[in-house]
């Protein structure tokens, strides 16, 4: 799995490659996770949140989130610490 920040207003190329795909694990989560049919988890139920990368509640998730990467990276592939940095 591959986390990225792309910009969906107006939609950037990587946001139109990967639509479908990301929509794919986001109805598959609902219907593991929340046990939803296969027809409920629409592509219109997709939420779409515009973020700044200057807002703080951003940064301190990405900081999070680059964090747990650079543990897991490090414990279960076994790479070095400067293999794990925020643009790995």
């Amino acid at each position: 799995l591959k986390v990225r920040v792309v910009r969906s207003s107006p939609p950037s190329s990587q946001f139109k490659a990967t639509f479908q795909e990301s929509y794919q694990v986001y109805k598959r989560y609902q219907m593991v996770v929340h046990k939803d049919p296969p027809d409920k988890p629409t592509i219109n139920q997709v939420r779409l949140v515009p973020v700044s990368s200057e807002d703080p509640q951003f940064k301190s998730s990405f900081n999070q989130s680059a964090t747990l990467f650079a543990k897991y990276q490090m414990a279960v592939h076994k790479d070095a610490p400067s293999e794990c940095g925020e643009n790995e």
